[in-house]
């Protein structure tokens, strides 16, 4: 009998030691990535806005200009001090948005310190409506966790629009989208069970959001404003 007692200490020794063991070891990751801070800072909008333009001259400032339309994603390390950030470039064509979604702002959205958009400021007024449903998506599909960077570029050509009306613009367009995509999803039933930006519908306002958006101008070209904006919102 005080062997069967024994054995039964025994055992319930190494069940007790095991969970243990367990119970560490997820804490232990769950602590250890907790701790892990973002560090991938994505470049993304439409095709001709700038995007690659504005990689190459984070990278370096003397970077020559391009001006080919990029197809394939890019990415190098920025040291800031003591830390060292992923920039990625990804290409605006509209057939590789489902990509951008499925990695970056699903699978890996974690790792996002944050978004920079990049916007033409001369053609806005042509695209604004498309400008608006791809920032859309970006919000919506990073959960509005991630805090992003809506830079008006090529601020140098005359018919450009400044921040401050793209920001204008494009609130009222995500106004109409958040009323569009709510209409056309209403179930049968009268309840709505489509996701939105912020909760106002067609009165949207940025404030809604729970991340900050915020909005700066730029430019690539010779003795324009460059870039310093955009640099300054990376390191903050």
């Amino acid at each position: 009998m005080a062997e069967l007692v024994a054995n039964m200490d025994v055992s319930l020794l190494a069940i007790a030691v095991a969970i243990v063991v367990v119970i560490a070891s997820v804490l232990f990751f769950v602590l250890r990535s907790l701790g892990k801070s973002p560090t991938t800072v994505l470049i993304c909008g439409l095709s001709d806005a700038g995007k690659s333009q504005i990689y190459a001259r984070l990278g370096n400032k003397e970077a020559e200009v391009l001006t080919y339309t990029s197809m394939a994603e890019n990415s190098f390390e920025w040291k800031l001090g003591k830390r060292l950030l992923r920039i990625v470039d990804f290409p605006g064509a509209e057939r590789l948005r489902k990509n951008l979604i499925e990695k970056y702002l699903t699978k890996e959205r974690s790792s996002l310190r944050g978004i920079v958009f990049v916007v033409d400021s001369a053609t806005f007024g042509k695209r604004s409506r498309d400008v608006a449903e791809m920032l859309y998506d970006v919000a919506l599909e990073s959960e509005t966790k991630v805090p992003i960077l809506v830079t008006c570029n090529k601020q140098d050509i005359g018919l450009a629009k400044s921040a401050e009306a793209i920001r204008s613009s494009l609130e009222r367009e995500i106004g109409l989208i958040n009323r569009s995509r709510s209409a056309a999803l209403t179930t049968t039933d009268g309840t709505n069970q489509i996701r939105t930006l912020g909760d106002s519908g067609s009165e949207f306002a940025w404030d809604d959001l729970p991340i900050e958006v915020d909005f700066v101008e730029s430019s690539v070209a010779p003795d324009s404003i460059g870039l310093d904006s955009v640099r300054q919102w990376i390191k903050k």
